[in-house]
């Protein structure tokens, strides 16, 4: 019986340690890609990726993570040679993926993950950890951050909703 306890008791700690696996996490599932969208201070919003966008964010119990999405339209003809090292190849379509830590510290209404990519079209991001912070209500994820491009900041932001079937 004090084997079949610790067995339970190693089973059950290496659950509770697995990167993603915790009955708190927010995240696992699906979740469709409504807007991305970016602004520079004081210009009009720039929908990169069309508006609506297409894509498909995945996080799954066991700590992995599929990012995926696209213009929509997608552009082809636009191959593009875009000198920002975060540029996705093709311009049109980006995606990464590998594994995850989430951080509910935000509680219910929000939190944040940790990305460790594995691979993708991005190449600056192969290698790197990708940290994202998020707020949700509703099973609406709104991911906002802000970053500066030659002295201008842009204030960014991506709306997922999780996908129930």
């Amino acid at each position: 019986m004090k084997h079949a306890l610790l067995a339970f008791a190693i089973g059950l700690s290496a659950c509770a340690s697995a990167p993603g696996a915790t009955s708190s996490n927010l995240l696992i599932g699906s979740w469709e890609l409504l807007q991305y969208v970016d602004t520079p201070q004081g210009g009009a919003p720039v929908h990169a990726f069309g508006d609506p966008p297409v894509g498909l964010f995945v996080f799954t119990a066991d700590g992995r993570v599929s990012i995926s999405f696209m213009r929509n339209p997608p552009k082809p003809e636009d191959v593009s040679i875009d000198k920002d090292p975060d540029a996705c190849f093709p311009a049109w379509y980006c995606s990464y993926f590998g594994t995850y830590t989430p951080d509910a510290s935000g509680g219910l209404g929000g939190g944040g993950w940790t990305a460790r990519v594995m691979g993708g079209n991005i190449p600056s991001y192969i290698g790197t950890e990708q940290h994202r912070i998020y707020t949700m209500a509703d099973g609406v994820m709104t991911i906002a951050e802000s970053y500066v491009v030659d002295g201008v900041t842009f204030s960014a932001k991506r709306v997922l909703r999780k996908v129930v079937r």
